[in-house]
């Protein structure tokens, strides 16, 4: 049979060596390489090949009883014969695969050091390393992180933290401080400080990948540690308590440390491959205090310390606040509201008394019940533990609380044909913009013409178009997006009013800060 080719062609990138000559390994009399074929499956998977005839390359491709144990062969497996066109690959050459002199695939903490470097042979490296839990692998000086979906405590307790930065910032030496050490997120925390403090060189980090990834947690991991780092060999043991958490910290920086899920509930929605995901991106600046800018420093005796942070935030994605797939949410934010005690709700909103989720068309049912191990309820504390944090409390929380309210209410406004016109339009449901009217402070009669007329102005006069149904139901959605994106931009107003430097450290009085630049792009669905 002839083994058929996935539409996706790649050009793989070889050893320095011509792998024509490299390729072949003797068991016994027979001359056999270990190599990868392409897979309309899987991608690419792993196949011996035995020999070449007439511009085919005769396979034998092992069976696996499933995707995980695809790996290699050993030379050890039964497996199917075929023949595969070599004009369908670089150089008319299989991809060789990674292994040692038994055939067994091997695995490289830096892929910079893979004999064989294409793009089956980083996928095989990934997928192996991914296994044996370790989710980071390096390429020089990038760290790919595959996404384990679980917590791995080893990988983040306070002597790892303690380990990273020692070895890379705090103790000298000319050889590469990476080597002997696994792979990391702290790795590029701990360069990206050191470059700034040491080399008084302002800093960037770019975290991407598609939705699911595991962007927005290893900002958060990156944060934290740069939070422990950027205090000196000598005080780590200081700052954590004996369980790894941290204990007492400037107020400054735990408002930095803990304003990311503030932005969590308000841009984060549950999607179909990620509970909590980011649907904005952002670009977070660290800003740190550093004396010895341009000077030597010595790594007993650094003065950069953190001093706030500054937020900019983009293309949220507005289309979410009305309208969702049946089995995602909106934002976090609507049913952290709603599932709190009636007595909390009631305070903002007495309209809110008994309602959930059922009771918003934009929020309606959903199967997420928690969101990283916490109920929405819990979530809701935290959110107001937090915004008291960066100074939204008392009255400034009730008016959030209350747009949020708004926006909700806007789904409930039902239109139809004004007196049997379909070209013109009134509200059908008049306690639902009753009630909407009494929350924004305005009248019904004002609130009803701005969603059903369009107000037209010429050089010499201004008046009035009728909506129809469609699109009054359009300008309520559009009103409601828009007033949820000024509330996503007033919270980051805020919490940047509480965390940049320029106005909370050493009482303002400075304006000059090194940067440590920490762009997280938002996953998008495939």
């Amino acid at each position: 049979f002839h083994l058929s080719k996935s539409k996706r062609h790649h050009k793989e990138r070889t050893n320095r060596n011509d792998p024509r000559e490299n390729r072949k390994k003797t068991m016994g009399e027979k001359k056999i390489a270990h190599v990868f074929i392409r897979d309309p499956e899987y991608g690419w998977r792993p196949a011996i090949q035995d020999g070449v005839k007439g511009g085919k390359a005769i396979v034998t491709v092992p069976e696996y009883k499933d995707e995980q144990s695809m790996m290699s062969s050993g030379g050890n497996k039964k497996g199917t014969q075929g023949e595969v066109n070599l004009k369908d690959y670089t150089a008319e050459v299989l991809p060789m695969q990674n292994v040692d002199h038994n055939g067994n695939l091997q695995e490289f903490a830096d892929m910079v050091k893979l004999p064989y470097l294409h793009e089956a042979g980083i996928l095989y490296n990934l997928k192996k390393r991914h296994i044996l839990g370790k989710p980071y692998t390096r390429t020089g000086d990038i760290v790919i992180a595959v996404n384990p979906f679980q917590w791995f405590t080893e990988l983040y307790t306070e002597n790892k933290r303690k380990h990273y930065s020692n070895k890379l910032v705090w103790e000298g030496g000319e050889k590469d401080p990476r080597d002997g050490l696994e792979p990391h997120v702290y790795e590029v925390s701990s360069l990206a400080y050191k470059g700034l403090a040491f080399h008084g060189i302002d800093q960037s980090i770019l975290v991407s990948g598609e939705s699911g990834a595991g962007k927005t947690e290893t900002v958060k991991i990156a944060m934290n540690h740069m939070a422990s780092v950027q205090a000196g060999p000598q005080k780590i043991d200081m700052l954590y308590g004996d369980d790894g958490a941290p204990s007492e910290l400037d107020p400054v920086v735990q408002r930095v440390v803990d304003s990311n899920p503030l932005l969590e509930a308000f841009g984060n929605a549950s999607t179909r491959r990620n509970d909590n995901s980011s649907r904005f991106g952002k670009y977070l600046q660290l800003q740190f205090d550093n004396q010895n800018k341009g000077g030597l420093v010595s790594a007993k005796n650094s003065n950069c310390r953190l001093a706030g942070s500054k937020c900019e935030v983009y293309l949220l994605e507005k289309n979410r606040v009305t309208v969702h797939d049946p089995e995602e949410r909106t934002y976090h934010i609507f049913y952290q509201l709603l599932a709190a005690p009636n007595d909390v709700k009631t305070g903002f909103w007495d309209k809110l008394k008994g309602t959930n989720r059922d009771s918003f068309k934009y929020i309606g049912a959903s199967a997420t019940k928690k969101v990283e191990g916490l109920s929405d309820e819990e979530h809701f504390d935290n959110t107001v533990k937090i915004l008291e944090l960066v100074n939204v409390h008392g009255l400034k929380l009730r008016m959030l609380m209350r747009a949020i309210c708004v926006v909700l209410q806007s789904g409930n406004i039902t239109f139809g044909p004004k007196g049997g016109d379909k070209d013109k339009s009134e509200i059908t449901s008049k306690s639902a913009v009753s009630d909407m009217a009494d929350l924004m402070g305005c009248t019904t009669e004002d609130l009803s013409l701005a969603f059903t007329e369009r107000t037209m102005k010429t050089k010499t006069e201004t008046y009035k178009v009728p909506l129809s149904e469609s699109f009054a139901t359009e300008a309520v959605e559009a009103f409601a997006k828009e007033v949820y994106g000024k509330i996503f931009l007033w919270v980051v107003q805020e919490i940047n009013a509480a965390t940049k430097a320029e106005d909370n450290y050493k009482d303002g009085t400075m304006t000059d800060f090194g940067i440590v630049g920490m762009l997280d792009i938002f996953g998008f669905e495939s």
